[in-house]
């Protein structure tokens, strides 16, 4: 069929017209198919930080007309929880507040379709200390936890772990008595990560350290002198609900209870929540209460961390007591001062003695704001007893025992912090432990 020359003309113009509505209709309602209706779900993926690369989930939920939210953080070999407050939804935009230890983090984000991106602010006494960006995908996943990299939380690599005059090493060899360091109980720290500082320097101190994967029973114990247990937990994961589930079975506390009666030496290492509770089950064989919360002293903490986490004990304030381990065998191994870097608050029975005294105004709290401070007044971050013909000390901080590069700007953390006296502490609870003190 042909058409006339005007009519052809008007009918291309009018097909040109309406492909191009079409095109345009397409390209407007195209983004609109692709937007999330209802966001709730699980919106995961990387998040880059001051102290490096980490990863991000937040978890979301309506009941009826409110909105819930959850979240968790991997960031420096470790995976968190914060208590997220103050959430608001309108529309593509989401923001709210979440409680991170000592940390405030306000995070603000946009949807567009199956992506959330944005950017999260870190705050410590309304003071900005950090920020961080993520790019989130809808039934994404977090990258795998790694082993921190110049950031987050490590062994320092560099640690001078050499002892001058070791107590147990005589012509090159050890001979001193063999250490047990527990690794089958979902340990935090252990012999070859982040306690791998302690562990080089009480074997350079001539002690034998065998790392431990079996459940602990006599038969396990035996042969060894001194049993190391730093911050068990009920789950892999520190983050995990039952992660503050009891570490140990009655059957293995009742074990080491024994063993240690029967003459062995126990240190006992559990940290702020959710250690204290996964511990408690063998703190009880020992009538020590753990607090299982986190312990803070707004007088005396370490001013320049800023952090009132790190308690500082001195001998001049009174609260590093007089004990063995604070002595030491001579005055080189004299302690002066010691720094705990953020734990739990503990209370011994009466024939135990606190040589690390928490001051009056020290106090027992939990991240958020609808929890109450508990005075922590008359407990102890260390303490140490004989218990039938062995000893026993317990300590509720673990960082101090450590020597840990933290962020970006690799702070020392623990024996490696100039100025105190926690790589001597090592050494002489070790020490006592042991019998030469």
């Amino acid at each position: 069929m042909v058409f006339p020359k005007g009519v052809a003309g008007n009918m291309i113009k009018s097909l040109a017209y309406f492909v191009s509505l079409l095109v345009i209709l397409c390209a407007a309602q195209f983004p609109l198919a692709q937007m999330r209706s209802d966001p709730s779900g699980t919106w995961a993926g990387p998040m880059t930080t001051d102290e490096g690369a980490g990863g991000l989930e937040i978890t979301l939920a309506r009941d009826r007309s409110q909105w819930q939210a959850s979240m968790k953080v991997r960031l420096g070999g470790q995976e968190i929880t914060p208590l997220v407050h103050d959430l608001k939804i309108a529309g593509a935009e989401i923001s709210f507040a979440a409680d991170m230890g000592r940390n405030l983090l306000k995070l603000s984000g946009k949807f567009a379709g199956d992506t959330l991106n944005g950017a999260i602010e870190v705050f410590k006494r309304d003071k900005k200390v950090g920020n961080a960006t993520f790019a989130l995908t809808f039934g994404g996943q977090m990258p795998a936890l790694q082993q921190p990299q110049g950031g987050g939380q490590m062994a320092d690599p560099n640690f001078d772990a050499k002892v001058a005059k070791p107590a147990y090493k005589s012509g090159g060899k050890k001979n001193g008595p063999r250490v047990l360091f527990d690794e089958a109980h979902n340990n935090f720290h252990t012999a070859t990560g982040r306690y791998k500082p302690f562990a080089d320097l009480i074997t350079n101190d001539g002690y034998q350290v065998v790392p431990n994967k079996r459940p602990l029973t006599l038969e396990t114990l035996r042969g060894y002198r001194v049993l190391v247990i730093s911050n068990a937990l009920g789950a892999p994961v520190m983050s995990d609900t039952d992660a503050g589930n009891a570490a140990f079975t009655e059957a293995e506390s009742d074990a080491m209870r024994d063993w240690v009666r029967r003459g062995g030496s126990l240190l006992l290492i559990a940290d702020h929540a959710p250690m204290g509770s996964a511990n408690q089950v063998l703190a009880n064989r020992f009538a020590v209460d753990m607090s299982k919360m986190f312990t803070i002293d707004e007088q005396n903490y370490d001013k320049p961390s800023d952090n009132p986490g790190f308690i500082v004990y001195t001998r001049e304030s009174g609260r590093l007591a007089d004990h063995p381990v604070t002595r030491g065998r001579n005055d080189s191994e004299r302690l002066n001062k010691i720094i705990a870097f953020t734990g739990q608050s503990l209370k011994g029975p009466a024939n135990s003695v606190a040589f690390m005294k928490l001051a009056d105004t020290a106090v027992d709290t939990m991240p958020g704001d609808n929890t109450k401070p508990v005075s922590a007044a008359g407990r102890a971050q260390g303490i140490a007893m004989k218990f039938g013909k062995g000893r026993v000390i317990i300590l509720g901080e673990a960082g101090m025992l450590s020597a840990q590069i933290v962020g970006a700007q690799r702070t020392p953390f623990g024996m490696n912090r100039p100025g105190i006296d926690n790589r001597q502490l090592a050494l002489n609870i070790m020490h006592w432990l042991s019998g030469l003190l």
